[in-house]
């Protein structure tokens, strides 16, 4: 199943799009700290019968560090 990972703003603009997780985190590491929404985007229906999701949160703190935090659907 051909998936994308878009990264979007506090704003719920989109601002990059990703293929994997690591790439959703390097993405983020670029970005001012904040908060920032994961969806997923795949082109054939996922298990809840849509095309999107909400994936996670990437959360870039102060001091430079990040985490990435997945929905408890995706563990």
């Amino acid at each position: 199943m051909p998936r994308i990972l878009r990264v979007n703003g506090a704003d719920g603009e989109p601002i990059g799009t990703a293929s994997s997780r690591d790439r959703v985190q390097r993405i983020v590491e670029g970005l001012g700290p904040g908060r920032y929404h994961v969806d997923e985007i795949s082109s054939d229906p996922l298990p809840s019968g849509h095309t999107s999701r909400r994936s996670g949160v990437g959360i870039k703190r102060v001091n430079g560090e990040v985490a990435i935090e997945r929905d408890p659907w995706e563990k």
